[in-house]
């Protein structure tokens, strides 16, 4: 099985602060359109006073259009280029995770994996002890209109939590940046540290000063800044500055998940000298990273990431510029600069 790929988007939505986004909560819907489980048995849903402590939450983009939900199916959305986003809740483990697995392989042309073969790519559920489980349904060589799915599998102690993004392999490929902040986004309810509700107006605002040669661009309503970087052949890289509330992890995991993009195996240990380094900044401390693939994975050249973690009370600034990987390696300096200048008035 190989590792769940998110490559960021190089052109996202309007721009626009998280001020629009909020935390919701949502319960089983019980319309059609079902989202059907694996042809086994699904345990049946406790009572919401013995299940309180594991609802949950998750923020959503301001211009994902939320649509009818159904029989099995939590919640859905509509994303503005293409796609839809589902979520659903299953008693238990759902019918197991293979044979979900298998169920959407199935959807989208992909033969059946035996259980032993199913592996995701892990991604810590921040403020708790969860993971879930990360699953790319498609290959290097799918067409663009041949049919996707992106998939997060939560496990928890009476239920098992399904998000999935399913559309056009070239949709996905586009905007699976979006989908994974949004997996980001996810916490456990009701536990002691769960992740806190943005301050009434939205998230402190944040001053930056970009260099020159960098454009503000269209991004997701996640974004609180965003801008795209002409390079020479028509090349580009996009910048984005996301605020998620609460810890969104440790700096292993999401250094982790950006290795996942770019098909780079994981690191094993915090400890490990290729994790980045730390920084001051008039903001507070900093994590910067540089990683580049070692497989021509966009557009057939080799694709690089540079990224910068700050965490403030209550939320967690992500910095991250994503492109060919000559055209980031150009702008690294800029991106640092960049980082470093970013400060929160009172």
């Amino acid at each position: 099985m190989r590792k769940f790929l998110f490559l960021a988007p190089l052109s996202l939505c309007a721009l626009s602060s998280c001020k629009d986004e909020e935390i919701r909560t949502y319960r089983v819907a019980t319309d059609s359109t079902a989202e059907t489980p694996a042809p086994s048995a699904v345990e049946p849903m406790p009572k919401e006073s013995e299940n309180a402590a594991q609802s949950v939450v998750w923020q959503v983009p301001g211009d994902w259009k939320p649509e009818k939900a159904g029989q099995f199916v939590t919640a859905a959305y509509a994303l503005p280029n293409g796609g839809r986003v589902t979520v659903s809740k299953l008693g238990g483990d759902g019918g197991g995770l293979a044979a979900n697995l298998n169920r959407w392989r199935g959807q989208v042309g992909l033969k059946p994996l035996a259980a032993k073969e199913v592996a995701g790519q892990p991604l810590k559920i921040a403020d708790s002890q969860e993971e879930m489980q990360l699953f790319n349904l498609t290959s290097a060589d799918s067409a663009a209109d041949a049919e996707g799915i992106l998939a997060g599998v939560l496990p928890l102690k009476t239920e098992t939590w399904y998000f999935k993004f399913t559309g056009p392999v070239g949709i996905l490929r586009k905007t699976e940046g979006v989908f994974a902040e949004f997996l980001r986004s996810v916490r456990i309810a009701g536990s002691q540290k769960s992740a806190p509700a943005p301050a009434p107006g939205g998230v402190e605002k944040v001053h930056m000063t970009p260099p020159d040669g960098w454009k503000p661009s269209e991004g997701s309503a996640m974004r609180a800044a965003s801008f795209s970087i002409a390079g020479p052949d028509g090349t580009s890289a996009d910048v984005s500055v996301i605020p998620i509330p609460g810890d969104s992890g440790s700096i292993l995991d999401n250094v982790n998940l950006w290795r996942s993009q770019l098909k780079l195996a994981p690191l094993a240990s915090a400890d490990d000298p290729a994790l980045g380094k730390k920084d001051e900044t008039p903001a507070g401390e900093i994590f910067i990273r540089h990683m580049i693939s070692t497989e021509p994975i966009l557009n057939g050249k080799k694709a690089a990431i540079g990224s910068a973690i700050l965490k403030r009370p209550g939320m967690t600034w992500f910095f991250k510029i994503t492109g060919e990987a000559s055209l980031v390696q150009a702008n690294l300096e800029k991106f640092a600069a960049f980082v470093r200048s970013a400060t929160f008035p009172e």
